[in-house]
Parts: C-alpha cells; sequence; structure tokens
C-alpha cells in the first residue's frame, strides 16, 4: 500500500535526506586513492551521528555498516572493508540516515583519480537516466513509466539494466511500496499520487544486465566483472510534479563541478 506524505512529513523527510546529502559531500573530499572503504564508514557514521540522525542502514536487515560501498564491478550493497581504493577506480557509495522518525536514503558513484573514459561515460549515462526516469515521476502517470525511460535511454548505450534490484517508496520505514524498477512497460504498476515519495535508483551495468551475490550474502556483483554504475535520489510528488529533497549539490561544492541538472526539480535555488 502506498503511503502518501503531507507537507509537513515530506518536510520532515527532506531534513533526513539532506543529512545523507552533506554526509556524501563530506565523503566526496576524503574519496582518494589509499583510503579504505571501512574508514569512509567511520567517517560517515560519525557525521550523521553529529548532526542529530542515526545511520539508517546499520542494524537494518542485520547490515553491519553505515555505508554500502561498492567498487567497479560490484553493483550495490558491497560491504565496506579495509582494501585502499586505488586511482581508476569507482566507487558506489549508498547511505540512509533517520531523523524524526523518517528516512533519507540516496547515492553517488565517484570516480577516483583518473578513470577509463568507458566507466566515465557509464557514470555520465547512468546518472543522466535517473532525471530522465523523475521526469516521468508526476501524478497520473505509473510506475512503469519511469522504468521505461531509465530502461531507454541507458539500453541505447548498449548497458545493461539491473533486474533484481529495484527503487522503492520511502517514509517511516526504508522500503516502503512500491517497488520502483529501472526496466519496465509505459502505462502498468501502480498509480502515482500527491504526496508520494520514492527513492529512485538506476543501477546500470557497462555489460550484461545479470549479477550474482558473493558469499558474505550482501555484495552484488556484474557476473561478466564489468564496472557498474548507481546514482540515487530522493524524490516527492508536490503539487503533481517531482520535486528533490536530496541533492548532489555538496558533492558538487567539494569537487569544485559546476552543475544545474537539479534545477527542474526544485522550487527555489538550493543554498549550499
Amino acid at each position: 500500500m502506498i503511503i502518501p506524505k503531507t507537507r509537513e512529513e515530506i518536510e520532515l523527510m527532506r531534513e533526513s535526506a539532506l543529512i545523507v546529502s552533506k554526509t556524501l559531500g563530506m565523503l566526496a573530499g576524503e574519496i582518494k586513492p589509499g583510503i579504505t572503504t571501512l574508514q569512509l564508514d567511520k567517517l560517515a557514521e560519525t557525521f550523521i551521528r553529529d548532526h542529530g540522525a542515526v545511520p539508517g542502514f546499520l542494524g537494518l536487515y542485520g547490515c553491519p555498516s553505515t555505508l554500502l560501498t561498492s567498487v567497479n564491478e560490484q553493483v550495490v550493497h558491497g560491504l565496506p572493508n579495509n582494501r585502499p581504493i586505488e586511482d581508476g577506480d569507482i566507487v558506489s557509495v549508498d547511505c540512509g540516515a533517520l531523523k524524526n522518525e523518517f528516512y533519507g536514503d540516496h547515492a553517488y558513484t565517484f570516480e577516483v583519480g583518473e578513470v577509463a573514459p568507458e566507466t566515465k561515460k557509464l557514470l555520465q549515462v547512468t546518472k543522466e537516466s535517473l532525471y530522465v526516469g523523475i521526469r516521468e515521476f508526476r501524478v497520473g502517470n505509473r510506475v512503469e513509466d519511469v522504468g521505461n525511460a531509465i530502461q531507454k535511454y541507458t539500453e541505447a548505450e548498449g548497458y545493461g539494466v539491473v533486474r533484481e534490484l529495484v527503487g522503492h517508496g520511502l517514509g517511516r520505514k526504508m522500503h516502503e511500496d512500491p517497488e520502483m524498477p529501472n526496466y519496465g512497460k509505459r502505462g502498468r504498476g501502480k498509480l502515482f499520487i500527491e504526496g508520494m515519495v520514492v527513492a529512485i535508483e538506476p543501477m546500470i551495468n557497462m555489460g550484461t544486465k545479470n549479477v550474482r551475490q558473493l558469499k558474505d550474502g550482501w555484495t552484488i556483483v556484474t557476473r561478466d566483472g564489468k564496472p557498474s554504475a548507481h546514482f540515487e535520489h530522493n524524490v516527492a510528488l508536490i503539487n503533481g510534479r517531482p520535486e528533490l529533497l536530496s541533492t548532489y549539490a555538496y558533492i558538487y561544492k567539494a569537487l569544485g563541478i559546476e552543475s544545474d541538472e537539479e534545477n527542474e526539480f526544485r522550487r527555489e535555488p538550493l543554498a549550499v
């Protein structure tokens, strides 16, 4: 059952989402060759708690960490470890925070040092597909309208769209209805209604769409060993249109990147 949120609840969710956004922005300045994902995990936990929230993933479904960090061929749910990140790696950092009884949950795939051009393109297209999908999240459309838009955009570049893992509704629980696949046929799935909040998160592989789970019971990797990218935003339906609750602006500030990609999904400019 879809649980629409009141305007007051959406503002509380915006607070939770922005804590995650600020955490990712802090980590953006730390993700360099030589640091470990376990070190990043400890930094994130401290930052979230210092900002009046608690880690959203830690303990959820038995998750042992604050972050899920997926490197190169790892798609999602990678567990932080002591392997130093290397020049040329890509690292998907997925983070959650719980504040005021509501969750924030989003992700960004970072480049480490000099990344291969074909990998850069994968990241670019995957992030672009996120906004292509968000544009379809509006009152009167249906779940698979979003998935279809993401699928068409990324498959046109020859990439594989992961089927086993999907986005989701968000609220007082980390995972609420509806599931939000990154593939589908237009006109199918649950109807979008005012006040919905969802996490839209394309998970796109350079090669095959097929994945497998490692023996740790968490980490999902591509079956062909090729890289995978993952980007995720939290989005609310307000006045029939999508509005971002999360932002990559803190990441871009840390990395010195200028971008207007989020402007169409905001009522007013975001002060960072």
